[in-house]
């Protein structure tokens, strides 16, 4: 008799893996699921300009801040913070902390760059102001309008562009001094980037610093050892063209040139699983991509190769930290439409390798993965609740207007959003030390300290 309730258990355990499978199968042709294609790794003369400017901290006001300060390899390119702390600040990841005395620091948390050349990203940053219009004509939307550069090869270089003209993430202040720490020569040294206290518009705020910006990197007359290094770079990136023919548009295609193939996830379980290795990934992942296509409703936004639609909803996310208008508050995508109807709206985060890029939403509010999910299973989990002032958390406007998709909530059970999880575990890169080592340089051009966390391992 036991014996034949043993072989009962195992078939029926059998069978219930291969009903899984089965059914999983049906997902992926219904939702024509493929394996995420990823161009050739080159470390061509474009890539290691690239590569420069990205950690080289040369490129912020104070010489304090770079891309990578915000964008660590070590922390799946974000930051581990709520939101990020740029110039002025002290550390790195969830140890980076203000100067004494500032008060400055961004308002969102930081997207991580992974596979952001892909044809189907639509547009970057939280509230999405940054959008391919005509992908052929490279015809962008930006708030920068008419005076953005020409010349930009793709939505990831006109992305780059914003952070070197932002006061809180890279720029600083008029009459900013750089550290006496650094080394010399650029220790104490006037930010020249700002060349002024007050503009007469936010375009000429940002022309005059895209042009001081370009002087930082190349110089002019009197050259210093990173300039030349850097004309070195250009010129090798950038055969036939003039020094006096570049401008900030180089510098971001560069930025964006290597970020496309440095950030481009590689060797997940979900890709081999997708590739026909149906051990790839464990049967508890298995239950959770069978959840995220179907009762969990994920796909609903979560669609496409990186699992966005790119699209806005507002997912019940509270007030949290500075806000974008630095007064606790953040409208989302009304702050580039001025459409009522997209107050509270942030574009749906791509999935990959998100696992490792906590604390979630575009505020942070949210430090692991699992509370994530949860959130997602009952969206309205912070109508009711209170601040520590007494004031609900959220406002009627915010309420009324949360995701339909998910307003009547998902009723996932604990082991349901446990399955979920591991699924978007399955969705982890694997690094070989081999790529790490062309995507970390040794040093930049100026011999500032590159912003790295000692075991930067993905």
């Amino acid at each position: 008799m036991r014996i034949l309730l043993f072989f009962v258990a195992i078939f029926t355990i059998v069978s219930c893996s291969n009903n899984t499978d089965i059914k999983l199968d049906r997902a992926i042709k219904h939702y024509n699921l493929k394996p995420l294609a990823v161009r050739k790794f080159e470390e061509d003369p474009k890539y290691r300009l690239g590569q420069a400017l990205f950690f080289d901290t040369i490129l912020s006001g104070n010489r304090d801040t770079s891309c990578a300060t915000c964008h660590l390899w070590g922390r799946a390119s974000s930051d581990n913070l709520p939101v990020s702390i740029g110039t002025y600040g002290k550390g790195l990841a969830e140890n980076r902390f203000l100067d004494e005395g500032r008060t400055i620091e961004h308002p969102r948390n930081s997207l991580d760059l992974w596979n952001r050349d892909n044809n189907s990203v639509r547009a970057l940053f939280w509230d999405g102001r940054v959008e391919m219009i005509d992908p052929d004509k490279r015809i962008f939307r930006t708030p920068m309008e008419d005076y953005l550069p020409a010349g930009l090869d793709n939505t990831l270089a006109v992305q780059a562009l914003f952070p070197l003209v932002r006061p809180d993430e890279m720029l600083g202040r008029f009459g900013d001094r750089s550290s006496n720490d650094l080394l010399f020569p650029h220790n104490n040294q006037l930010n020249t980037l700002v060349t002024r206290e007050a503009f007469s518009s936010e375009k000429e705020r940002i022309l005059d610093a895209n042009r001081q910006i370009l002087l930082r990197i190349l110089g002019d007359t009197d050259l210093e050892y990173w300039h030349i290094k850097y004309r070195e770079m250009f010129d090798k990136a950038y055969p036939g063209v003039s020094h006096t023919n570049f401008t900030v548009a180089h510098i971001a295609n560069a930025i964006s040139h290597f970020e496309e193939l440095a950030f481009a996830t590689r060797q997940t379980d979900w890709d081999d699983f997708l590739s026909g290795q149906k051990d790839a990934i464990s049967k508890e992942a298995k239950a959770g991509a069978l959840l995220f296509y179907g009762k969990g409703k994920c796909v609903a936004c979560h669609s496409g190769p990186l699992m966005s639609d790119f699209n806005y909803h507002n997912l019940g996310i509270p007030d949290h930290g500075p806000g974008f208008d630095g007064n606790g508050k953040d409208y989302g995508r009304y702050t580039v439409t001025g459409n009522e109807k997209d107050k509270y709206r942030f574009r749906t985060p791509p999935l990959r390798n998100v696992s490792r890029t906590a604390p979630y939403f575009h505020n942070g509010i949210i430090t692991n993965l699992r509370d994530a999910v949860e959130h997602i299973n009952d969206v309205t989990f912070y109508s009711d609740k209170y601040k520590d002032d007494g004031n609900f958390m959220m406002r009627k406007d915010q309420i009324r207007s949360i995701s339909p998709i998910l307003k009547s909530g998902l009723e996932l059970s604990d082991v349901e959003i446990e399955q979920i999880v591991t699924f978007l575990e399955s969705l982890e890169s694997s690094i070989t030390q081999d790529l790490f080592t062309k995507i970390m340089p040794a040093s930049v051009p100026s011999n500032l300290e590159i912003h790295r966390l000692n075991e930067e391992e993905l």
